[in-house]
């Protein structure tokens, strides 16, 4: 910093003695202009202090999309006294979703619990406009039986949920009759 001030100022000095001289007939001797040199002190050495090794995150390969993903691994649902059925006349209900996509995801979820769901589509479900799909887990023979597995497995799971008639799957899809 001190050198360009100082080479600064040499040159503005110079500037001016060329203008002046420039600007009178008579030559006159230039001024000396006494240059001093400046000598930086050099910054006090410090220790260089390594810095911690930091190791590379193993590379994981991409999976190619051809290739076939492993099956997840199925988490078992907690025990509980009752078992779901291969059929029955009651299911609990215990989502519904606005996509097919949002409610097959909660489908999967509950499968990799260990907890069998399937998907209902319906248009028009009470209050609701549009074609919706209910996520139900079933079957089970008694309202009893449905509502001892919710309480005992969904709720810790963090569903909540009400049993429902097998029957109601088809309320609300088109073409479907509500007498059934």
């Amino acid at each position: 910093m001190k050198l360009q001030s100082v080479s600064l100022l040499g040159a503005f000095t110079l500037s001016i003695a060329l203008l002046s001289a420039c600007g009178s007939k008579e030559e006159q001797p230039a001024p000396q202009v006494e240059v001093k040199s400046v000598v930086e002190e050099p910054a006090p050495v410090q220790e260089a202090v390594p810095e911690p090794v930091q190791e590379e995150p193993a590379l994981v390969p991409i999976q190619s999309l051809s290739e076939e993903k492993p099956a997840p691994v199925e988490t078992p649902a907690p025990a509980s006294s009752v078992e779901q059925e291969a059929s029955g006349p009651f299911v609990i209900q215990v989502s519904i979703q606005p996509s097919r996509k949002a409610a097959n995801n909660v489908v999967s979820k509950l499968s990799d619990q260990g907890i069998k769901a399937y998907v209902a589509e319906v248009e028009n479900p009470g209050e609701l406009e549009g074609t919706f799909y209910r996520v139900r887990v079933g079957y089970f023979s008694t309202i009893a039986n449905a509502q001892q597995f919710g309480k005992e497995v969904l709720a810790p799971q963090g569903y909540a949920g009400w049993v429902d008639n097998r029957k109601n799957d088809r309320i609300g899809q088109p073409g479907a009759s509500e007498d059934m």
